[in-house]
């Protein structure tokens, strides 16, 4: 009864929200068998700043991967849809994990990054570099390829041993990027 509880949840959370390009990341992955979900309200600097809602799930594959899920609704009223593949390949005291996937948000886009972990003690502090690629149209509705790029900064508060709070900010590189302030919760299962 337990696991069919979870695993509504975790698709009630990949069903409903999250958006554009919030990492919500760290430089560690799930253990294979666990999995993750979580909200997070989030504010941007896109069009005229706006607020979006946002969900995401996770489950460890082993092997030091797993795979992450987003759905989310606001910035253009239009959903978006993504998952990612993450590897850790430095864990201990700083981890260090590297993720690709895909979004469709507006367009397709290939998400890259890299994202590098310090713990000290029941928070963690993630900072990395997060890239798109995406397969846009210009004016005249021809391809248009570009790469927004932006610094992720995270802290992560473990209140207990599976909940968590996260507040990060990605702070735009690139002119096709924005930045994005946001916070929420994660519940680890």
């Amino acid at each position: 009864m337990k696991k069919i509880f979870l695993v509504s949840i975790l698709s009630l959370a990949i069903v409903t929200f999250t958006n554009a390009q919030i990492v919500f990341n760290s430089g560690q992955t799930l253990q294979k068998g666990a999995f993750s979900v979580g909200i997070n309200p989030a504010w941007a600097d896109f069009g005229d700043g706006d607020f979006a809602l946002f969900m995401h799930g996770g489950y460890g594959l082993g092997h030091n991967s797993d795979l992450g899920l987003k759905l989310g609704f606001g910035w253009g009223n239009e959903t978006y849809f993504g998952i990612d593949y993450e590897k850790t390949f430095l864990s201990g005291k700083p981890s260090f994990s590297a993720t690709i996937g895909g979004h469709y948000w507006h367009y397709f886009g290939i998400d890259l990054g890299g994202t590098v972990t310090f713990p000290i003690q029941n928070i963690y502090l993630s900072t990395g570099l997060d890239a798109d690629i995406v397969f846009g149209e210009d004016g005249a509705g021809d391809l248009e390829m570009y790469v927004p790029m932006w610094l992720p900064i995270e802290l992560e508060f473990y209140l207990k041993k599976h909940l968590s709070l996260i507040f990060e900010a990605d702070i735009k590189l690139t002119d096709h990027a924005f930045t994005i302030i946001n916070g929420g919760v994660s519940i680890y299962f």
